[in-house]
């Protein structure tokens, strides 16, 4: 069922598989739409794989989404220290093997195997892992489904700021916790588009960004797929980031161009980017 004013759709939720939708807001041609059963919100229609592989070139991450990606990469890594040191603290696991899904250039992954862990990385841009594979680290072009299978299981499997991104996330979230280890960890951060900041941007927040961000969560949403991927969401935050004061003025404004991202980098949180933590089951023993 769709309201008069929803544009036309044979999609289903991506989490309670409803075709009951209400047109929210329509930003850069697209229609941003709630399911009517779970909340779950999310763009229409879904550009195609090309479309997709064009948005995440060189551009992207140098002029269209990001004055320069690398450098703001480098400043962050006090806050992935930070990230680290909550999950091996939550979850007791202090090093093993880690897979980072949308790795981009590696940042992150750097700084988890300086800190001890043995990790790989997947992302869809083949533009940033090339420059993650020049520095050395493990990672390689593509989807869930390009995880080599020689690289085992894993005890940790991080998603920052990813799950926006996917066609399909439900099924990506399936295909990750099937690498996990019993009693291994997903980690994920995503925009909560039940946050305050959200709720009073509407249309101009910061993280409504289609066709670039396809599914918009919030707590409640966030649960529900992550149960429904066989996952125990245990523990959620809201960290803040150290962005450039030019840009933290963008985001929080929903105005400007990356040419303004300059100046000191600063602490900054808006809540409203929420990470959560989440177990998957043991594997059930049976005894005879």
């Amino acid at each position: 069922m769709l309201n008069a004013s929803t544009p036309s759709t044979s999609r289903t939720c991506n989490i309670c598989d409803s075709q009951s939708f209400e047109l929210q807001y329509k930003k850069s041609g697209y229609s941003i739409l709630k399911c009517l059963s779970c909340g779950l919100k999310f763009t229409e229609p879904i550009p195609d794989d090309a479309s997709l592989k064009s948005i995440y070139g060189q551009d992207y991450f140098q002029g269209l989404m990001y004055r320069n990606y690398q450098d703001q990469i480098e400043q962050r890594t006090p806050d992935y220290l930070k990230w680290i040191r909550w999950i091996v603290q939550k979850s007791g696991i202090q090093n093993g093997n880690w897979l980072d899904i949308g790795c981009a250039t590696g940042g992150f992954m750097k700084v988890a195997e300086q800190s001890g862990w043995k990790v790989s990385g997947v992302d869809f841009s083949e533009y940033c892992i090339e420059i993650a594979q020049q520095a050395g680290l493990t990672a390689v072009a593509g989807t869930t489904n390009s995880i080599p299978d020689n690289w085992g299981e894993f005890d940790i499997i991080s998603m920052w700021d990813t799950i926006e991104h996917l066609t399909n996330p439900l099924l990506d979230i399936q295909t990750s916790s099937a690498r996990l280890k019993p009693n291994g960890w997903l980690v994920l951060s995503t925009g909560d588009i039940g946050s305050l900041v959200a709720r009073v941007l509407r249309k101009r927040w910061w993280l409504m960004l289609p066709p670039v961000h396809l599914y918009f969560f919030t707590k409640e949403t966030l649960t529900e797929i992550l149960k429904r991927a066989g996952l125990t969401p245990v523990s959620f935050r809201y960290f803040g980031r150290r962005l450039r004061i030019g840009r933290a003025v963008r985001l929080l404004t929903g105005n400007g161009s990356v040419s303004m991202e300059r100046g000191p980098s600063l602490y900054f949180n808006a809540f409203d980017i929420v990470t959560v933590l989440a177990r998957r089951a043991p594997e059930e023993r049976s005894f005879s």
